[in-house]
Order: structure tokens, then C-alpha cells, then sequence
């Protein structure tokens, strides 16, 4: 085999493993998809009917808790991903592997989580204001990219 036909073989195999979902690690990056793991779908979903979420799309969105400020405005906020109750799955091919916060469409934090040992659940303490509005972004690395907002 020539070294033409090798290269064509390598660049085929690499778009066949990729659009499989499977990531090489020398293709990731951090803030996108985490080098080397199941990552599926990177699409961003919204509910089909906001009226009437579904237990689906009720268990990617993330849940934001407002808790008690300090003196120097610093406020604890709770997310957690899974609404009403329904708590979002953590397994070895099925977990969130990131969370990004934004406070008025600035980026605060990212978090990103490894596959198995730990649920979609993080507190942080955010420098907010009466009135900022605060945007919570979690990746499930099956089902895609789901936000909540809320007001503090």
C-alpha cells in the first residue's frame, strides 16, 4: 500500500469513528467535548411544549435554587439536573458531563464531570444583584444541550 492509500484509509476511518460518536481524544476540546469519552449529541434542545414538559425533558433540565447571600453579595445557588423530581440518570454511557453558568450572558463557571461517580449536582457562590439573570447550561452526553433561566 502506498502512503496516499494509507492516509485515505486513516482519514476515512477517523470521519467513520467520529460520526459513530466515538471521540479520538487528539480531537477534543475541553470546553466542547470532553477528549476521549461518549460524546454523542452536542445539539441544543428545548422542549417540544412548554406548557406540558415532558418527563424527558423535565429530567435534562437544569434546576436552579437561589439560597442565602453573604455580606459582600456573594449568593449560593444550588443546580441540579433533573426538575420536579425527576433526577437525571448517571451511568457509564449516560451522564451530564458539563455545566456552564452565565450571569447576564457573561460565562462564571464550567464544570465538567466525569462519566459514572458523580450526578449533575453543583453549588457555587455568584457575585449577583436583584435583577441578573442567570442561565444554567448542562450537556447530557446522549440527549444534547438543555439551559434554564432564572431571575435573582
Amino acid at each position: 500500500m502506498n502512503r496516499r492509500d494509507a492516509f485515505k484509509k486513516i482519514g476515512i476511518a477517523s470521519i467513520a469513528l467520529s460520526t459513530a460518536g466515538i471521540l479520538i481524544p487528539s480531537l477534543g476540546n475541553s470546553q466542547d467535548m470532553p477528549a476521549g469519552k461518549l460524546i454523542i449529541n452536542r445539539q441544543k434542545m428545548s422542549f417540544a411544549d412548554p406548557e406540558n414538559p415532558t418527563d424527558f425533558e423535565l429530567k435534562h433540565t437544569p434546576e436552579i435554587t437561589f439560597l442565602d447571600s453573604d455580606d459582600n453579595g456573594f449568593t449560593k445557588m444550588k443546580i441540579h439536573i433533573g426538575s420536579k423530581g425527576i433526577v437525571h440518570p448517571t451511568e457509564e454511557n449516560h451522564w451530564i458531563d458539563y455545566l456552564k453558568i452565565y450571569s447576564n450572558d457573561k460565562l462564571v463557571a464550567f464544570t465538567e464531570f466525569e462519566n459514572g461517580p458523580i450526578r449533575g449536582y453543583a453549588e457555587y457562590f455568584v457575585k449577583l444583584k436583584k435583577g441578573d439573570v442567570v442561565l444554567v447550561e448542562a450537556g447530557c452526553n446522549l440527549h444534547g444541550i438543555w439551559t434554564n433561566t432564572a431571575t435573582f
